[in-house]
């Protein structure tokens, strides 16, 4: 056996162990932490993997190649029909006034606030969530190159900038995540806003956590959850929102919906959950040099039949 028919072995053998590892992850997510870390292998980045693969054992082990690309059909399968979509939803626009949320993890600004905040202005958008901040940024000087009216608040590592006022209502804290209520007024509206922050490490079990968001979503019923969830939008637990709640993304978006990491991202783990007091008309996710994560870019409205009862269960609160 010469090196390349070595080496040919030794990627189809990966490629099966990944392989299963993955198929294992497809059929019970995130039930338990294993199956969970299963569950996080991305399919782009499996597909390509085995084609890769495929194409180097083709010369030396035809049969291998071929099984190879047989293994690369159920992730490609998943990219192109389950985890994406490409066509935009039918979305309808009706007579409330639009707004604009924009929700980014700024990794720090390791890559430079300028350039982040340059991307920022650009959006032109109502309320600025941020994920990853640090103490280096003054806020107010922020909230104030972004427009005239802008207020900022800021709670551990996220920060809101928007215009009008913000409230904070709740914070809470459970193993390493974080959850933020912010209520958000801007002229006649109100919004409560619950921003979230779930940490990256593999070591930590997604479930609990995402049980715990969706538990405090049924809780507050915010009219709008953004973050970095750190887990995929077909989590067990991010697969059955409370009732009435669905993906921005489901709602009014298409496309690639991988988050990150910029400049491949493979894995969808930024999200924007939807109460139905909004009406949904636009949902983009956005690649810059700025940060690793893509930029989540909401445009919305409030749906005038729920306005009265959604203000009163936010008084309530």
């Amino acid at each position: 056996m010469d090196r390349r028919e070595y080496l040919s072995t030794l990627l189809c053998w990966g490629g099966i162990v990944a392989s299963t590892a993955w198929i294992v992850g497809q059929i019970w997510r995130d039930a338990s932490w294993l199956t969970g870390l299963c569950f996080y292998l991305p399919s782009p980045l499996l597909a390509v993997s085995l084609l890769f693969a495929a194409a180097f054992a083709w010369r030396s082990a035809r049969r291998w190649a071929l099984g190879l690309l047989v293994l690369a059909c159920g992730p490609l399968a998943f990219v192109a029909l389950i985890e994406n979509r490409w066509t935009q939803p039918p979305v309808e626009l009706g007579e409330g006034t639009p707004r604009r949320l924009v929700h980014w993890n700024v990794f720090d600004g390791k890559l430079g606030w300028e350039r982040i905040l340059t991307q920022l202005e650009a959006q032109r958008a109502d309320a600025y969530v941020l994920s990853e901040v640090t103490g280096d940024l003054d806020f107010s000087a922020a909230a104030a190159t972004l427009g005239s009216g802008f207020t900022s608040l800021r709670q551990g590592s996220l920060a809101i900038i928007a215009r009008g006022t913000l409230t904070e209502r709740v914070e809470r804290d459970h193993d390493a995540g974080q959850a933020w209520l912010v209520d958000w007024q801007l002229g006649n509206s109100r919004f409560s806003v619950l921003v979230v922050d779930l940490p990256s490490s593999i070591w930590i079990a997604r479930r609990p956590l995402l049980e715990w968001v969706i538990g405090l979503v049924s809780e507050f019923q915010p009219d709008l959850v953004v973050g970095d969830f750190n887990a995929p939008r077909r989590s067990n637990a991010l697969a059955k929102l409370p009732a009435g709640y669905r993906h921005a993304y489901d709602l009014a978006g298409s496309g690639w919906s991988y988050t990150w990491p910029v400049p491949a991202p493979c894995r969808a783990i930024d999200q924007c959950l939807v109460s139905p007091r909004l009406q949904p008309f636009s949902y983009e996710l956005r690649s810059t040099a700025a940060s690793d994560h893509r930029m989540q870019i909401f445009d919305f409205q409030v749906r005038p039949t729920a306005f009265a009862s959604a203000a009163s269960r936010t008084t309530a609160n």
